[in-house]
Order: C-alpha cells, then sequence, then structure tokens
C-alpha cells in the first residue's frame, strides 16, 4: 500500500484522452467477463435490485449507445421518463437501456458491446468541449451541483461500467481481472468523496486490496480519525450497494466513523 498520504480535494478532474484509455480497459475487461459466462448464469440475480446480469449487460451495452451520441442520450432520457415516470431520470434511462435490447440474443449483447469498445474510447478522446457544459440532472454531482454531460462522459459512465465489472464478478462467481484504470476510477471516486465531505474534519483514509492508498478528507484542524477499509468494497459502499467487509476505526472519534460509513456518490 502507499505510504504518501494524498489530499483528495486535490485530486484533479479526469480529462477525455485519460477516460478514454480507461474506457478501452474497462470495456474490454467487461467483453472478456461476459464471454465466460455460462449461459444459464445470465440469468442470475445482481446487487442491482431487479437485475439479472442478462439485464446488467443490456444497460452496458445502451450506455455505450449513449456515449455514441448525445441526441440518443438526451432521447432515452425522455423515453425512459415517459415509461417509467414513477422512477428517477436515471433509472428510467436505465430501464429504457434494458428494454430497447429485450430481443437480443446473448451473443448479439456481446458482440456489439465488443465493436462498440474501441468507437466509445474514440468518442470520449475527442469529445466536444461545448457539449460538456449541457445539463442532463438537476442535481446529481457533488456538491448537488447539476449533472453535466462532460463530467457524465469522463466520470461517471466509465465509473458505472468499472463497478458493474465487480457486480458481475460477484453475481457469476467467476473471478474479474484487475484493469489498468483501476487506480484512475479510484482517484475519480475520492475526488468525489472529498466534495461531499466538504467542510468535515480531518480524515485519513486507508483502503487496501487492489484498490490501494492513503488520503486525507478535510480541511479543518488536525487528525479527528484514521480508518481503513478494503479498497473496492469502500467503492461498493458509497454506491449504495451491500460491502462484504466494514470500514474499521484506526485512531481517532468513533463519531467519525459512522459519517464515513455514511458517506455516498454517484456511480
Amino acid at each position: 500500500m502507499s505510504t504518501t498520504t494524498i489530499l483528495a480535494t486535490d485530486i484533479p478532474a479526469t480529462d477525455r484522452h485519460e477516460a478514454a484509455v480507461g474506457y478501452a480497459s474497462v470495456m474490454a475487461g467487461l467483453a472478456d467477463q461476459l464471454a465466460a459466462l455460462p449461459s444459464a448464469l445470465w440469468a442470475a440475480g445482481t446487487d442491482c435490485a431487479g437485475w439479472t446480469i442478462r439485464d446488467m449487460a443490456s444497460h452496458l451495452l445502451g450506455a455505450q449507445e449513449d456515449m455514441r451520441s448525445v441526441r440518443r442520450t438526451l432521447l432515452r432520457r425522455r423515453l425512459g421518463h415517459r415509461n417509467y415516470p414513477q422512477l428517477s431520470l436515471l433509472d428510467a434511462a436505465n430501464q429504457q437501456q434494458i428494454d430497447d435490447h429485450s430481443s437480443d440474443t446473448h451473443d448479439d449483447v456481446l458482440t456489439q458491446y465488443r465493436a462498440n469498445t474501441p468507437l466509445v474510447a474514440r468518442r470520449v478522446s475527442a469529445f466536444p468541449t461545448l457539449a460538456t457544459w449541457i445539463p442532463v440532472d438537476k442535481t446529481m454531482a457533488p456538491g448537488g451541483l447539476p449533472l453535466r454531460l462532460g463530467y457524465l462522459f469522463t466520470t461517471i459512465y466509465l465509473r458505472d461500467a468499472w463497478m458493474h465489472s465487480i457486480d458481475l464478478s460477484l453475481a457469476s462467481g467467476l473471478p474479474r481481472v484487475a484493469t489498468g484504470a483501476d487506480a484512475m476510477v479510484a482517484r475519480q471516486v475520492l475526488r468525489d468523496v472529498a466534495v461531499v465531505w466538504a467542510q468535515g474534519p480531518n480524515v485519513e483514509l486507508e483502503l487496501t486490496g487492489n484498490v490501494c492508498g492513503t488520503w486525507r478528507l478535510g480541511r479543518m484542524g488536525g487528525t479527528a480519525a484514521r480508518v481503513t477499509a478494503d479498497g473496492i468494497d469502500f467503492c461498493r459502499r458509497l454506491s449504495g450497494r451491500p460491502p462484504n467487509t466494514g470500514i474499521s476505526l484506526l485512531t481517532g472519534d468513533p463519531e467519525v466513523l459512522g459519517l464515513v460509513e455514511d458517506l455516498r456518490v454517484v456511480f
């Protein structure tokens, strides 16, 4: 594990070129995971409420299609909201993605996903600057700010695919191979955690395992607590998924541990 403590508020935003490399790595890994699945496992449930692995794969393919076309992104949000008014805009759009691929075979989904991967990477690397400011949802970005297309394309879609690779491994029982994007996604996540933490007390967060490092959250006063967690499980907790392990207090105020446990960011 790294011995350098990084101030999370100083982590730079991911640029489009770095994100493009990350997409190529994460999506290639996901395609390999899907290809390794026996047909019977496509019907297995996942930690995403109501979704089978088949649903997750359709969502992942739909996300690729959305990334290739801003028009499609906005259209799916309108259709999803019309068809599923009881859901949030994001959840409704995700369900629309699944519906759009309901008649595809498993091979269709996998073939399209592999073919789209380099196209997505090129799209992200050349994403137009003016389009980055188009708002998608009103208050989904860190700090309650509008979620804009630039952040959606360079950060959230990548983070979502990365997390689904973990979901897929847990649902199938098949191993997930670490990708070259793991560290970059972890930095994205910790950057957003710092925004959400905002004026909270200084905390040293030590993550272990495949996603590891030491980060400092907050700027107020001395260190109120040092806590440690498995990096992958910490990210799952942040996303609202059920973690398999806990967060441990190494030193300091037990109340701070509870605040860390309650943290959530967008995935």
